[in-house]
């Protein structure tokens, strides 16, 4: 019963499907509750109070008969109207005598006007029936006066019965078309909201779809759009000067870092300390190497070419990154575990291991030392977990970012690099990656589509 109200709570309660489609049926079983209503009134209980009307007139009649007449002449014409009366039964007690339909007057019965309704065994139908009644105490005995309701009683309750086939339909009429007009409105909005997600991971080219119908949504979709294109123009804009300004200098430096290394020999011949040269070198190489990244990650980006991928054993790729990462493991007293195996996929070895290596990097750089790494291979890809930090959820999509770097990383050596292009490699290969927390420290989930 739990696990059901749970699945209730998560995939129906919490869905806007489901939400506005109760609304939607509550409301049309508000109306055909008061239309109802209305219709009881204006029939059955017009019926009855019309009853309640002619009983009370009735009453009154035989008080007034009871004034003017003889007792005789009262009974008398008491006896031949309640011979003649086919809807009112009518009966008269006098001194222990009884006159009218009935042999002997029920007890418990209100007083007129307030009506009792109670079965009773009537010989003129030979059979149990439905009445309403009241006594009526004058000076020469008690009156009995009562209603046959049998008909009445049947008309309601064939209205209690249609009444309730009528919500029933409406219950369903409403779920059914509640639910076709919910889906039809939240599929175009989750129509939206897949286009943003996709925006988000990274495809600037993505494009809400515009129908024939011309309404609201499409209006959106077409400023949406606008929006999208001016922005990707602008990361292209971005993008393209960045690719530039690292391509022009990347020339220019590695006629600097040959001239200083030209220097440096020159220095050993001559016998002089070259440290500080080979300082610059250090930071040369630094920068080249985060220019030369930057323009790989863009070749990644815009590359569709998968004409060179092979069968790629994710296992073996693992393996390789493992024993090069191997001695900073050891320098830092970190215990690294790998589970799971059989992982096979079609894709670039090469590009695959700089995936491997440097979130095996990062894991080493950030988790800290003694901490505790593993490795879980899947038929879909593989999860990397530590028990360092971790990231914050703000940073989690941020430190995907080209040259983005968390405020507490920036005392470790880097140029925030890595991510960006582990994640390009992992589209390049119809992947996916996320960060998650594992409580503590950070888990990386990269699967990919093409597997064996």
């Amino acid at each position: 019963m739990a696990s059901v109200t749970e699945w209730w709570r998560n995939n129906l309660k919490a869905s806007s499907i489901w939400r506005l489609t109760s609304l939607y049926t509550a409301l049309l079983l508000c109306v055909v509750s008061l239309l109802l209503i209305i219709l009881y009134q204006l029939s059955v209980g017009q019926i009855k109070r019309n009853q309640i009307v002619q009983m009370e007139n009735l009453v009154e009649q035989q008080k007034l008969l009871a004034k003017q007449l003889e007792l005789n002449d009262f009974i008398q014409q008491f006896e031949m109207h309640a011979a003649n009366s086919r809807q009112y039964i009518l009966t008269f007690r006098h001194k222990g005598n009884t006159y009218g339909q009935l042999s002997s007057i029920p007890t418990y019965i209100n007083s007129c006007p307030t009506l009792s309704r109670f079965p009773i065994w009537l010989e003129k139908y030979d059979e149990l029936r439905l009445i309403s009644g009241c006594i009526l105490h004058i000076s020469t005995g008690t009156l009995f006066i009562a209603n046959d309701d049998e008909s009445l009683y049947n008309l309601q309750t064939q209205f209690l019965n249609a009444s309730l086939v009528a919500l029933l339909s409406a219950l369903i009429l409403g779920i059914f078309t509640g639910f076709i007009f919910s889906r039809r409105v939240l599929k175009r909005i989750r129509t939206f909201n897949n286009i943003a997600q996709r925006v988000e991971a990274g495809e600037m080219t993505a494009r809400v779809p515009i129908s024939s119908n011309a309404d609201e949504y499409d209006d959106m979709a077409r400023h949406i759009n606008t929006m999208l294109s001016r922005l990707e123009d602008s990361f292209n804009a971005i993008s393209t000067v960045t690719d530039a300004i690292a391509h022009d200098l990347r020339t220019p430096l590695s006629h600097l870092k040959q001239q200083i290394e030209e220097n440096i020999n020159d220095a050993h011949k001559a016998g002089l300390n070259s440290d500080h040269l080979q300082k610059m070198i250090t930071k040369l190489d630094a920068i080249l190497f985060t220019f030369t990244a930057m323009l790989e990650i863009t070749r990644l980006e815009h590359s569709q070419q998968k004409e060179h991928f092979t069968l790629v054993c994710l296992d073996d790729v693992i393996n390789d990154a493992i024993d090069l990462i191997h001695p900073l493991i050891e320098e830092k007293q970190q215990n690294l575990h790998i589970t799971g195996a059989n992982c096979l996929l079609q894709g670039d070895a090469t590009l695959l291991f700089r995936v491997v290596y440097n979130l095996l990097e990062n894991a080493c750089k950030y988790a800290g030392e003694f901490a505790q790494i593993s490795i879980d291979i899947s038929n879909k890809g593989f999860t990397l977990s530590d028990n360092g930090q971790g990231i914050a959820d703000s940073e989690k999509e941020k430190v995907f970012q080209r040259l983005y770097r968390i405020e507490k990383s920036r005392n470790i050596a880097g140029f925030g690099i890595g991510l960006s292009l582990v994640k390009a490699i992992v589209r390049l290969h119809d992947g996916k990656i996320k960060l998650l927390d594992n409580n503590p420290g950070l888990k990386v989930v990269i699967e990919f589509t093409d597997t064996h």
